[in-house]
C-alpha cells in the first residue's frame, strides 16, 4: 500500500501498520516538529517526510491507497480551559479542513481520521457530513491501561471490541524508578489540592487501575484530578514516596514498543507521546483492510 499520514507524530501510524501485518510500499507523512521527525526516522528509515500540509500543491505523489491523520484538537477538546471556542474554526483545530483538501485531491480508497471524544456535537456534525461517515466511538482503555476517548471517522470496515484487554496500570508500571520522578511534599500538596477558583475536573486520586489520558503537556505536572501518579513502598531522601509516571511508562499507556522516543529529552518524550496515537486502537482498525 501507499500511505499518506497526515499530522504524522511520531509516525504511530507506521507502528500499527507493522502490528497488523499491513504491507507498506511508501509511508508518506506530512509533519513539521523536528524532534517528532526524529523519533520517526530512528524507528523507520523508510519513511519518506514531504513536508508542510499547507503545501500539499506542490507534492508528488504516486497513487496513494489510504490516508490517515489526526489534526490538533486543542479548539475542540473539553479539557482545553483555555480554550477559545472557535471548534473547527479555531487556529489549530481549523487544520482539519486542510486534510479534507488532501482527501479530495487524492481520493484514496481508503481514509482514517481521528479527533478527540469531548468536542461539541456542532463540530462532529461538521466532520462527519464532510466525510460522509458516521465515527466510531472507540476509547483506549479497551485496548490499555488508559482512558482516551476517541473519534475515528473511516470507510473501513471495524467492529468496536465488546471486552476490554485485561491490561491496568500495575501491568505497565516499572519496578526501578529514579528518584527524579518521585514528588517533594510541596508538589504532593499541590496536585492533591484544587486549582485556583476552584476548578476541578475530578476527583484528587492516585494509584488508579486504569490511568487518565496521557496528553502532551503531562511534563508540567498537573493536579491528580488531571494527570497519573503512583505511590510506591519506596521512599527518597528529601521526597515522598508519590511519583509520576516515566516516559517509558507513557510509551506503554499508548501501547509504543518500549523506547520508542528515546532519543529526546524527557519533556520532548512526554510531549510526543501525548500528541500521539494508542497503537492497539489504529492497529485495530486496520484489521478491516484484510
Amino acid at each position: 500500500m501507499n500511505i499518506l499520514s497526515l499530522f504524522d507524530g511520531i509516525s504511530c501510524g507506521r507502528v500499527a501498520t507493522e502490528r497488523s501485518n499491513i504491507k507498506v510500499t511508501n509511508y508518506y507523512a506530512s509533519e513539521i516538529n523536528e524532534k517528532a521527525i526524529a523519533v520517526s526516522k530512528y524507528n523507520y528509515s523508510g519513511i519518506q517526510h514531504i513536508g508542510n500540509i499547507f503545501d500539499f500543491e506542490t507534492w508528488e505523489l504516486p497513487k496513494i491507497d489510504l490516508i490517515i491523520g489526526g489534526s490538533p484538537c486543542q479548539n475542540l477538546s473539553s479539557s482545553n480551559v483555555y480554550g477559545d471556542g472557535k471548534g473547527l474554526n479555531g487556529e489549530k483545530s481549523k487544520l482539519f479542513w486542510e486534510y479534507l483538501k488532501v482527501l479530495n485531491k487524492y481520493k484514496p480508497k481508503y481514509f482514517l481520521f481521528e479527533n478527540v471524544g469531548s468536542m461539541k456535537n456542532i463540530d462532529k456534525d461538521v466532520i462527519t457530513r464532510e466525510l460522509g461517515v458516521q465515527p466510531l466511538k472507540i476509547n483506549s482503555q479497551l485496548f490499555s491501561a488508559q482512558k482516551r476517548n476517541r473519534l475515528y471517522w473511516t470507510n473501513m470496515p471495524c467492529e468496536i471490541p465488546t471486552e476490554r484487554k485485561n491490561i491496568f496500570m500495575e501491568d505497565i508500571s516499572e519496578t526501578t524508578v529514579p528518584d527524579k520522578y518521585y514528588l517533594k511534599q510541596g508538589t504532593l500538596d499541590c496536585i492533591m489540592s484544587p486549582a485556583k477558583k476552584g476548578w476541578c475536573s475530578g476527583k484528587m486520586e492516585i494509584d488508579l487501575e486504569i490511568g487518565r489520558p496521557i496528553t502532551a503537556s503531562c511534563w508540567r505536572i498537573h493536579r491528580a484530578d488531571t494527570d497519573n501518579y503512583i505511590s510506591t513502598k519506596y521512599c527518597p531522601d528529601g521526597r515522598t514516596n508519590v511519583r509520576r509516571l516515566t516516559p517509558l511508562e507513557c510509551e506503554r499507556m499508548q501501547t509504543l514498543p518500549d523506547n520508542y522516543t528515546s532519543i529526546l529529552k524527557d519533556k520532548d518524550r512526554y510531549e510526543a507521546i501525548g500528541n500521539g496515537w494508542t497503537v492497539d486502537v489504529i492497529a485495530h482498525i486496520f484489521k478491516g483492510l484484510k
